[in-house]
């Protein structure tokens, strides 16, 4: 990658950890040189980043940066407003769950999702499962949000031409990797348990010395990913 690349990717849009570093303006060094040759971004939605190009002179720049915004910040903040939904949903199922089987609700369960349909994974009787399939099936937010983030899990983790495979240290694991996975689809499919990835997800942020948690901001979907990455085959390069 040509150094200017090199450096949208690492320091104005998305770190080389592959967590978002999204200011409101150019305040950053990587930033301001980015707006010295002509490019500006803002950020005019939860989840939108919006570009502005400020001279002729920058049509590399906006190329990059529109590959950035398309390839790796625009899934990031989608996973973070659909994993916030996802836990939301899963809030009220439980807690609709406590009140009419309460035993169910102390079980060991989980929901998944395959063929694009939600599956309940743990220590449920089959019975009991195809109940609960049938309600959250039924919650249209919990299931579009759940298809949302995979889409962007899916944009975001899957190597492509405009989204080149590279090595970096994945923040669940502490370990350096390479990120260069194919069929990422299929990889996940079926084995996301996502009560299990909100929870590991807000373990992330605990204090280790104790106190206050780290306030996670609009990371943790960039932390989800992570973690999915953990599980995910990288495919080693020639």
């Amino acid at each position: 990658m040509d150094p200017l690349a090199e450096n949208a990717r690492n320091g104005c849009l998305v770190s080389n950890s592959g967590s978002p570093s999204i200011q409101q303006g150019a305040s950053s060094k990587a930033a301001e040189e980015a707006k010295a040759a002509g490019f500006d971004y803002y950020l005019n939605s939860s989840s939108t980043v919006e570009l502005t190009y400020l001279s002729e002179d920058s049509a590399e720049w906006k190329a990059i940066y529109e590959i950035n915004e398309k390839t790796k910040v625009a899934p990031l903040l989608a996973a973070d407003d659909n994993i916030r939904i996802i836990e939301d949903r899963l809030k009220k199922f439980q807690k609709n769950l406590s009140l009419s089987r309460p035993d169910l609700a102390k079980a060991d369960w989980d929901v998944t999702i395959k063929d694009g349909k939600l599956q309940v994974t743990g220590d449920v009787a089959a019975d009991d499962k195809k109940v609960m399939e049938t309600r959250l099936n039924q919650d249209r937010a919990l299931v579009n949000a759940v298809n949302s983030y995979m889409s962007a899990a899916k944009t975001y983790l899957e190597t492509s031409d405009l989204n080149p495979a590279f090595t970096t240290t994945n923040a669940y694991t502490g370990r350096a990797m390479l990120y260069n996975f194919e069929d990422v689809g299929a990889q996940l499919d079926g084995k996301v348990n996502f009560k299990q990835l909100i929870e590991a997800s807000w373990r992330m942020y605990d204090n280790p010395w104790g106190g206050e948690n780290t306030d996670p901001g609009r990371y943790r979907g960039a932390s989800s990913f992570d973690i999915l990455a953990s599980h995910l085959t990288s495919t080693p390069q020639s």
